[in-house]
């Protein structure tokens, strides 16, 4: 499935908000072990930018996860 990571949240479908929380989690998995594996070590310029850009991207992901999972919790609530 294509996704555009700037799709408005509440055009999401319940298949692109569970894709998008399995994005978000192997990122956070990624970041975690490449910080982990570089902990007690010096780290290059390029994995310190890499860990960086990676946190970066799983915050720009999870707002519009959050926000879509509030409107299909909130739409099966009511």
């Amino acid at each position: 499935m294509t996704r555009n990571r700037f799709l408005d949240q509440g055009d999401m479908t319940a298949d692109q908000v569970i894709e998008t929380s399995y994005d978000l989690l192997a990122i956070l998995q990624l970041v975690k072990t490449a910080a982990d594996a570089a902990a007690g070590y010096s780290m290059s310029p390029e994995v310190s930018a890499s860990i960086a850009r990676g946190l970066a991207l799983a915050v720009e992901l999870h707002a519009p996860l959050h926000d879509a999972l509030e409107t299909h919790v909130g739409a099966k609530s009511a």
